[in-house]
């Protein structure tokens, strides 16, 4: 009996050792595979992701718009590297068929640049590798693992290859960065975990949200404020899959909210809402930001929770008691009764910020805040008390501490000078509104009519904000011919389905109808 239990404990043993010894290698070739993904998100706000293959070039041959959306100068980069590697059989050889990344990353000197990385096919001999990098007329050695790459006569750039891993930038900072690899990071474990869901999109974009702050940094000349300041703390990650189309760059995919302190969290769980808000809007408007719910009530109740948890409660409790006591108006049977279900931020072309809520009855409502309102004109009010909105409604309010107002056909208008206001009555009883732009109409139709959350940038009318906004290197950009310049509208629309967001990503170029010969030669 004894020997049988000495074998049974000794082939128990052997199983388990036969089974840690299989999955601990399995673990470790799993990790090997995902070297060059580890390198790639290494500090990375972008990752841009695609197999290499020769039906992908060909097909992004057929597209000009994403060279237009990179600069001339980072598109002609990619061009040449192209030429001088994939173009060479025996070069393309080690990774063809593997996955390219290219990431975004800050550089030094205020400058963004790209990593690419690339991990090489596990079956290649390495040593006949490093003898044609060697033999190769535009590779020289350039120290241990570098090797320098010849672009063109004005144009270097320099590559590591370690660990079967070759990155590849126009700097050598950035390509020593990544090779200290995080054994966790998030970002890489988001890669992994999408990437399995998107194996047929012809390439895949990866956002990670928490590094978009010190990516801004080197774009911007001022701090991230306004309606970028929702960047800030935001632990959250988007991944989308590239659309090919000649006429439109088009993303969809998903957002994830990983921080439950995150505002954008209270329309999680809100059923996407068809807007009406968006027709108010003048046709001067540079950008804006809509928000959609179910209901107040419900969404209130939400924004409760949240603003206990981040300990803003007390604040805007205190707020709209005292607007009880001074005013002896209770704000608690206006807003929450007459508010429907969807608000705006937007901004114009001049830089004024306006902010609209649509309301269920405006015209009580009016009455309601005749208490705690002082008449600047006939139809534009200032509210006496501070905080007010922000009491209600949060985040994007915050800047709108004691604004100025008119309420119109049931949309209450908010901004911080009456002129503002003035100027926003003037577009909407002139019927000059961004609804009826063509540029506007047929973005709008590319994308869905039903969202929780819409970002929306007209980029012409931008041009002027952004010039104050972003460095000169950068400005040129989105001015030159060849750059953003051609295009007319940035979306970005949030889509709540319980646990993210489904996302859809447009950058859209009006083109004007052509119009027919003969009617030209009657005009």
């Amino acid at each position: 009996m004894k020997k049988i239990l000495v074998f049974i404990f000794v082939l128990l043993s052997a199983i388990a050792f036969m089974a840690y010894f299989y999955f601990s290698k399995l673990g470790t070739e799993n990790n090997a595979k995902d070297l060059a993904l580890q390198s790639a998100t290494n500090n990375a706000a972008v990752v841009f992701s695609f197999r290499n293959d020769k039906s992908f070039y060909e097909i992004i041959a057929a597209q000009q718009l994403i060279q237009q959306v990179i600069g001339e100068e980072k598109s002609e980069l990619l061009s040449q590297l192209k030429n001088l590697v994939i173009n060479n059989n025996t070069l393309n050889g080690y990774i063809n068929d593997q996955n390219i990344y290219i990431s975004l990353l800050p550089d030094s000197n205020k400058k963004i640049n790209f990593l690419i990385t690339v991990q090489l096919q596990p079956e290649k001999d390495l040593s006949k590798l490093n003898s044609a990098l060697q033999s190769s007329s535009f590779i020289s050695s350039f120290g241990e693992d570098i090797y320098k790459i010849k672009v063109t006569d004005s144009l270097l750039a320099y590559a590591r290859l370690k660990d079967r891993v070759i990155t590849v930038s126009t700097s050598l900072q950035l390509i020593n960065n990544a090779s200290v690899r995080l054994a966790e990071n998030p970002f890489t474990d988001y890669i992994k975990e999408n990437s399995r869901n998107n194996k047929n999109a012809l390439a895949q974009v990866y956002i990670n949200f928490n590094q978009a702050p010190l990516l801004l940094k080197n774009i911007l000349s001022k701090n991230i404020d306004g309606n970028l300041s929702v960047l800030n703390k935001q632990n959250s990650y988007a991944a989308l899959n590239y659309n090919f189309s000649k006429e439109k760059v088009l993303f969809n995919g998903t957002t994830s909210l990983k921080n439950e302190d995150n505002y954008l969290k209270l329309f999680e769980n809100s059923h996407p809402q068809s807007t009406t808000i968006q027709n108010i809007l003048p046709e001067n408007t540079a950008n804006y930001i809509i928000y959609t719910f179910n209901d107040y009530k419900t969404w209130s109740a939400n924004f409760n929770t949240y603003l206990a948890r981040t300990k803003q409660l007390e604040k805007t409790r205190t707020a709209i008691n005292n607007v009880k006591k001074d005013f002896r108006t209770d704000l608690n049977t206006v807003f929450p009764v007459y508010t429907k279900n969807q608000f705006t931020t937007f901004q114009l072309n001049t830089a004024e910020k306006i902010a609209a809520i649509e309301l269920s009855n405006g015209e009580k409502v009016k009455q309601l805040l005749i208490d705690v309102s002082t008449d600047y004109s006939e139809d534009i009010k200032i509210f006496k008390s501070s905080h007010i909105l922000y009491s209600y409604f949060g985040e994007p309010f915050r800047n709108f501490s004691r604004p100025y107002y008119t309420i119109i056909d049931n949309y209450l208008i908010v901004a911080n000078n009456a002129s503002t206001i003035q100027s926003f009555l003037n577009s909407y009883k002139t019927n000059k509104l961004l609804a009826q732009t063509a540029e506007y109409r047929e973005a709008m139709n590319e994308i869905s009519t039903t969202f929780n959350v819409g970002y929306y940038i007209n980029i012409k009318r931008s041009s002027t904000i952004l010039k104050g906004e972003i460095l000169t290197d950068y400005y040129t950009q989105f001015h030159t011919d060849n750059g953003l310049k051609t295009f007319d509208t940035f979306c970005y629309q949030m889509i709540a389905d319980k646990t993210n967001f489904i996302t859809n990503v447009l950058l859209n170029k009006y083109l004007q109808p052509e119009v027919p010969d003969s009617l030209t030669s009657r005009l």
